[in-house]
Parts: structure tokens; C-alpha cells; sequence
């Protein structure tokens, strides 16, 4: 998906995709797996104005964006980042996570563009398929506190 041109905002025009509010990039993650959740959880602490939304793939619209670009979404083998109505996945979905976050965890968003995304999409592939075994995961899905609930679709 890194290396492919996508038309932006595609999604806008298939009808199996519910409507949203795509104005803030959106990071999908794993709801079940400790590591995505945890991830999430930092990315929160650290953007606390508020320059990312996240929602977890078992809902109904990231389900919908993953069909669309041809992903599945059961099988789970990458999150995304919808920035500007383009996906990023893979390594380019963690450069385009941290460029949604402010300085100075954007730089490494822009410095991380050193690593070729073949070499970073194998390390982050790595890590994916171990995650569960390394990490755990959980009964149910990460939910947001009161004061989180804006941020998630």
C-alpha cells in the first residue's frame, strides 16, 4: 500500500463507506492487541489538543475503509493512518502517526523517511506478526476516558 497512488478522499464516493468527518487525520488500530491500545494511549498524552482522531478496526467504518482499499480487516496485518484522505500503512503509517503529533514527535515522522520503506515495512512486519505473543492481547476493546471520547469515531 506504501508504494501505490491513491486518489484522495476515494472513500467519499463508495457508498459501503458510512460518512465521517475526515478534517483530522484518523489512526486505526488493533482494539484488541496491548501494544496498538498502548500505543494509542501514548500518542493521547502527547497531542493533548487534539491533532489525531483513532477509532479500533472492529467498528463499522474502519471495517468499511479497510474493504475499500482492499485490506482485511479481520486478518489485521497493518493499521492505518488516513491523513488528508490518503492511507498510510505499514512503516509510512508509523511516519505519518508521528507526523500527526507535535514537535518534537513530528520530526521523527519526518526524519524516519531515511529508512527505505522495504527495510521498514520488514521490521514493522516483524513486530506485527509477534505482537500478540509479545504484548497480549485484550478481552475487549480499548475505551476511551470522558475526557477521550472526542477522539474516537
Amino acid at each position: 500500500m506504501n508504494h501505490i497512488h491513491y486518489v484522495p478522499f476515494s472513500y467519499r464516493s463508495d457508498s459501503s463507506v458510512p460518512d465521517f468527518d475526515d478534517d483530522l487525520p484518523l489512526l486505526i488500530f488493533d482494539g484488541l492487541c496491548v501494544l496498538c491500545s498502548t500505543g494509542v494511549q501514548w500518542m493521547l498524552r502527547r497531542d493533548p489538543a487534539g491533532r489525531t482522531r483513532f477509532a479500533a478496526v472492529q467498528q463499522p467504518l474502519p471495517r468499511a475503509l479497510y474493504a475499500h482499499y482492499g485490506l482485511d480487516a479481520d486478518r489485521f496485518d497493518t493499521f492505518m493512518v488516513l491523513s488528508g484522505g490518503v492511507p498510510y500503512t505499514k512503516w509510512a503509517g508509523v511516519l505519518a502517526a508521528a507526523r500527526s503529533l507535535p514537535a518534537p514527535w513530528s520530526w521523527l515522522g519526518h526524519l524516519g523517511r531515511v529508512v527505505p520503506d522495504v527495510a521498514g515495512d520488514v521490521i514493522y512486519d516483524w513486530v506485527q506478526r509477534n505482537r500478540m505473543s509479545w504484548f497480549g492481547s485484550r478481552a475487549s476493546c480499548l475505551l476511551p476516558d470522558v475526557g477521550q471520547r472526542t477522539r474516537f469515531l
